[in-house]
């Protein structure tokens, strides 16, 4: 038992490491956002464990500055964080066999945790799932506190700091598609990517770019369920 829980650990461990590289310098970037704004490391460490939502966490800075209403907090949340709807439904029967853990693995299910479980081999063991989630969760939450710590001694200048998590998810999309030798699925959302960008722009392509990927996918996989039938 303690030799498959420690399997595990390393398992998790090295799916983990370029989350981790990526999760520990942009949570730093939170935490000295956060502490820049009036918000120590305590607010952080809040944050970062119930919220745990990235992007969205940036978003929230100026809204405690404000003190926006909590309609606009949610309305932003909701198109900030749309896109997790397609990623849970992915992993919705395997949640659901996985008891207890089940409420957690919903809530700790981020971008990049989601590619780390897409791009594992096999069918891999809960123990793994499990600590992937919870290792990437305890990055952020690192990140965070540490760089709510050093803002406080430190003066930080964020410019372009916002790309680094674009960076990461080009990292974690390319390394997947060259394992994969079906590259369909990823030209697709690819197009479907760009052309609602150059027809709604930055600002409101991302949802409908999601929904006519996730349509397209799911009549292709329908119809080459149907060839597969046909051909037995």
């Amino acid at each position: 038992m303690a030799g498959a829980a420690m399997e595990a650990r390393i398992r998790a461990l090295r799916l983990t490491i370029p989350v981790m590289c990526g999760y520990l310098f942009l949570g730093v970037a939170f935490g000295a956002t956060l502490a820049q704004a009036g918000y120590g490391a305590a607010w952080a460490l809040l944050i970062s464990g119930a919220v745990y939502a990235g992007s969205l966490q940036f978003v929230m800075v100026p809204f405690l500055v404000s003190g926006a209403s909590l309609l606009t907090v949610f309305l932003t949340a909701l198109m900030v964080n749309a896109r997790h709807v397609f990623y849970g439904v992915s992993f919705i029967d395997r949640f659901a066999r996985m008891g207890s853990w089940r409420p957690y693995m919903v809530f700790s299910l981020t971008d990049e945790t989601y590619s780390v479980f897409c791009g594992m081999q096999g069918e891999e063991r809960d123990g793994v799932m499990v600590r992937v989630a919870a290792y990437d969760h305890l990055y952020w939450i690192a990140g965070s506190v540490a760089g709510a710590l050093l803002a406080q001694g430190l003066p930080f200048d964020l410019t372009g700091i916002d790309f680094a998590m674009t960076a990461l998810f080009i990292v974690i999309c390319v390394e997947r598609v060259m394992n994969r030798a079906d590259r369909l699925p990823a030209a697709i959302g690819a197009v479907c990517a760009l052309g609602c960008l150059l027809l709604l722009g930055p600002d409101r392509f991302l949802a409908p770019a999601l929904l006519l990927c996730a349509a397209i996918l799911l009549a292709l996989t329908r119809v080459r369920a149907d060839e597969k039938e046909a051909k037995a």
